[in-house]
């Protein structure tokens, strides 16, 4: 029963990887603006901005590079939700219901699927952002994948329950684009938590927000001489606040499927 279970999950996952090739423009459009925020905006910005932590200056190009790539993760893993809506209205979810597969495995499968395929989406950016960082340490390397993984299996996941739960285009339009907004806004992807403190709204929003924990320990493995003092919090509290936001969103999409979708096969 598990190898069954395993092989259906390793088919689902596959699924949503295999539609790679289907946005090769739209991928070469966001990592040609990536690129130009990185090499053009980035340096213009960083030149017009000082911060200062605790420990010193902060070097804000490299602070910026790391929340470029951040939004653009954010963005795609996002999308998942649009993607399962139109399958919804295709019928497509119904058929891979009425197949012999459990719904926590098709559930698991499509989050960690879509997580992969948003990953797999922002490499180019990651390999940017290393070489640009001067990232050299293949530990360093590893923990930015794991982490990047991680987080875009969680924001699909997120993306897959608002799409279940609204089962609208138009409705899921307006609901991710305010979340877009609202989440990458109110977070450090563009700012430190230590210029925050005056603000102290934007502040407790930012120490609460997923995406603001997610950025800074990318920031603390590539780059801890610049990130030492202006992180949310501790690095390990930031990393279970991570695999916490994860493990939730994928349970909260297991739910709907299991709860909200009606017919199907399941278990």
């Amino acid at each position: 029963m598990i190898v069954e279970d395993l092989r259906a999950l390793a088919l689902i996952a596959l699924w949503d990887v295999r539609k790679l090739g289907r946005y090769k423009f739209f991928l070469a459009m966001r990592f040609a603006w990536f690129l130009l925020q990185v090499l053009v905006f980035g340096f213009i910005v960083a030149h017009m901005v000082s911060i200062r932590g605790p420990y010193g200056p902060i070097d804000y190009y490299k602070f910026y590079v790391v929340g470029a790539y951040m939004a653009v993760l954010f963005s795609m893993s996002i999308m998942r939700g649009h993607e399962i809506v139109e399958e919804l209205e295709d019928g497509l979810i119904d058929y891979q219901l009425s197949l012999p597969i459990k719904r926590r495995i098709l559930a698991i499968g499509r989050a960690l699927g879509g997580g992969i395929a948003s990953f797999t989406y922002s490499l180019p950016m990651l390999i940017v952002l290393i070489v640009v960082l001067g990232v050299s340490s293949v530990l360093q390397v590893a923990l930015l994948a794991l982490v990047a993984f991680l987080f875009a299996s969680g924001l699909v996941g997120v993306a897959m329950s608002i799409a279940l739960w609204l089962r609208s285009g138009d409705k899921l339009d307006i609901l991710m684009g305010i979340s877009d907004s609202l989440l990458v806004r109110l977070s450090t992807i563009f700012y430190p938590i230590v210029a925050l403190i005056p603000i102290t709204i934007y502040y407790y929003l930012a120490k609460v927000n997923p995406v603001s924990h997610a950025v800074d320990v990318l920031r603390i493995t590539a780059i801890p001489e610049y990130a030492q003092g202006v992180t949310v919090s501790d690095p390990l509290i930031m990393a279970s606040y991570i695999a916490g936001f994860t493990l939730t969103s994928i349970l909260a999409a297991i739910t709907l499927l299991e709860r909200r979708i009606e017919g199907g096969y399941g278990r």
